[in-house]
């Protein structure tokens, strides 16, 4: 499947880099921004808008973004990182572009930690929040953070060891091989719109950089201190099969000051992949609702 025939591409800059997102519906609606994971893309919600689509639900306007590094949008410089106070920066760019001073936001994983950051900093501009597969990103200790700033500053990619594909099953074999519970037909999808050829085959998109442990810098109080702002009613979906509640992060949960937690049985952490129809059926009454 593909992303449905009124999706239309945009781009906008940042920092010098060019940030892709794909849109669907009136731009003058109210906006759902949709934010993928760690080395994933904006297709990722393609199985969940088809299952929206199957339920007859839908949403006036739609975003799906590619933060720096990932996707269709542009690498940074050496100079610059993948840190989560950066990908707030794609957000905040990407509502200056779109002109919206609030909108609901649905964030997995990597994007979800930077969705906790987003919303504590600017709780104005959240009206709903969905965090799928994460509670904020790691804290981290004061002896640790040097450690993490200087491997990225010494850090160009030039020693990363590159893998490449002669054919998109074989990237699809992949993800597969990592992430076991997502179908293979997803894995097809994921690979097709995830990689890119090059004269020795096919490669990810995303900035092999992107591998490396964020050097943000928050302590876990500072996470806890961002989680205690958001005010907005904030939907936390676990897969039961993820093995997230033994995180030390799961215990951040209890901070949320306006949650509902849901888990989806049968799912593990790419839930969207691998139970879009049972995370549309949470969704729907959520992005329904607290107009």
């Amino acid at each position: 499947m593909e992303l449905r025939s009124e999706f239309r591409d945009g781009t906008f800059e940042i920092d010098g880099t060019r940030v892709h997102y794909m849109e669907a519906g009136d731009a003058e609606q109210e906006t759902f921004v949709f934010v993928h994971g760690n080395r994933d893309h904006c297709h990722t919600w393609d199985f969940l808008l088809e299952s929206f689509d199957k339920a007859g639900f839908s949403l006036p306007h739609v975003v799906a973004l590619d933060l720096r590094g990932h996707g269709d949008s542009g690498w940074v410089g050496r100079e610059r990182g993948y840190r989560h106070e950066d990908f707030v920066l794609d957000v905040v760019g990407l509502l200056r572009h779109l002109g919206k001073d609030r909108v609901t936001l649905v964030a997995h994983s990597l994007g979800g930690s930077m969705a906790v950051v987003f919303a504590g900093a600017l709780p104005e501009k959240i009206k709903r929040l969905v965090i799928i597969e994460s509670a904020g990103p790691y804290g981290r200790t004061e002896r640790e953070t040097p450690e993490l700033f200087g491997r990225w500053t010494r850090d160009d990619g030039s020693d990363t060891i590159l893998t490449y594909y002669a054919t998109v099953a074989q990237a699809a074999d992949a993800i597969c091989r990592r992430f076991p519970l997502i179908p293979n037909r997803v894995a097809m999808h994921m690979a097709r719109h995830g990689t890119r050829r090059t004269p020795n085959g096919l490669m990810w998109k995303y900035d092999p950089r992107a591998r490396n442990p964020s050097y943000s810098s928050l302590s876990e109080a500072q996470v806890q201190a961002f989680i205690e702002r958001i005010d907005c009613p904030t939907l936390l979906v676990f897969g039961a099969d993820s093995g997230y509640k033994e995180s030390p992060r799961y215990n951040r949960v209890a901070h949320f000051p306006n949650k509902t937690l849901v888990e989806i049985p049968g799912a593990g952490h790419h839930v969207q992949h691998e139970k879009p129809d049972e995370l549309a059926a949470v969704l729907m009454p959520f992005l329904n609702n607290h107009g």
